[in-house]
């Protein structure tokens, strides 16, 4: 089955939700933690400068999570999309009970490749804690689940 996303190339697709950093959205820095267990790279760290800020794995998947939800009822009947890239980056840190807004735009389209920027701002003072560049291969759904039957352990 062909996609055609070229319609999708010539619209402006963007997307914006806040989230509120909670304690399964953040990461220990500066002390051990326990989920998962590890160390801090500072061996020199003591328990009292643990901070718990967000982290990487969540601020992935509210970008992601935003990418994907700004292509709700753009994308060709039948097909959905995985994810194929990301390039995560923080800038500053967003304390739990911070709440931060991500937005994202689609700036690319290519075959069947979308390309989403994503920008994670803390809301109170808009300044900018991350964000990723994203890309998803648009897929079709029957076809890629066929593809799974017999892999589940």
């Amino acid at each position: 089955m062909a996609v055609d996303l070229s319609d999708l190339a010539a619209r402006e697709v963007t997307g914006r939700r806040e989230f509120t950093v909670q304690p399964r959205h953040a990461t220990n820095v500066f002390g051990e933690q326990d989920d998962p267990p590890a160390l801090p790279a500072a061996a020199d760290a003591t328990p009292d400068e643990a901070v718990r800020v967000l982290g990487s794995p969540s601020l992935l998947a509210f970008c992601e999570f935003v990418g994907r939800e700004s292509l709700h009822g753009r994308l060709p009947d039948g097909t959905g999309t995985v994810g194929e890239r990301a390039d995560l980056r923080h800038r500053r840190a967003a304390p739990v009970g911070t709440t931060v807004a991500v937005e994202t735009e689609l700036v690319g389209v290519e075959g069947r490749r979308l390309e989403l920027a994503a920008t994670a701002s803390r809301a109170g003072d808009g300044a900018v804690v991350g964000g990723a560049d994203l890309a998803f291969r648009v897929v079709e759904r029957a076809r890629f689940r066929a593809a799974l039957e017999g892999l589940e352990g």
